[in-house]
Formats: structure tokens, C-alpha cells, sequence
């Protein structure tokens, strides 16, 4: 597989990832960190005349993945919260 067709792949099922996660499913991000590695490690082979775009979508995936972790962690917090106010009731 080309480096360029993993990262299409990655960008792909971190957009899908953000969506799941958007409309309350699980999100299933095993290898997720080894794909993102291979494709880290693989941007060498890149041509020459590739290697723009292929910054710019690798530069475009960290930008993702940055909002998943937002996601995720926001996600947490209200699972934080919601134990809290089960635990303790809401004050009212």
C-alpha cells in the first residue's frame, strides 16, 4: 500500500471516528497510532513532485486528529459529569 493511500484511508476512518462519535456510537481506534506511524516512517518514498499535497494532507490528518482528542476528551468530561450528578443528584 502507498504511503498516499494509507493516509487517504486514515484521514478517512478518523472522519468516520469523529461522526460515531458525534452520534453517541463506540469507536473502535485500535492501530489507529501504528497506521499513523507507517505513514510518519513511509513519507520518504514520496516522490519528489508529491510531496506538497502530501505535507499538506499529513498536516490536514494532524489537524483531525487533534479534534478527535478534543472529542474524546469532551466526552469523558460529560461521562464525568454525568457520574457525578447519578452519585451526588444535580443540587436541585
Amino acid at each position: 500500500m502507498t504511503p498516499q493511500t494509507e493516509l487517504n484511508q486514515v484521514t478517512t476512518a478518523v472522519t468516520e471516528a469523529r461522526r460515531a462519535l458525534a452520534e453517541g456510537s463506540f469507536v473502535d481506534l485500535a492501530g489507529l497510532e501504528s497506521a499513523v506511524a507507517r505513514i510518519c516512517a513511509a513519507a520518504s518514498e514520496v516522490s519528489q513532485g508529491e510531496r506538497p499535497l502530501f505535507a499538506e494532507r499529513l498536516t490536514a490528518l494532524a489537524d483531525a486528529l487533534d479534534l478527535l482528542a478534543a472529542d474524546i476528551a469532551r466526552l469523558g468530561a460529560t461521562a464525568q459529569r454525568r457520574r457525578a450528578a447519578d452519585a451526588y443528584g444535580d443540587g436541585a
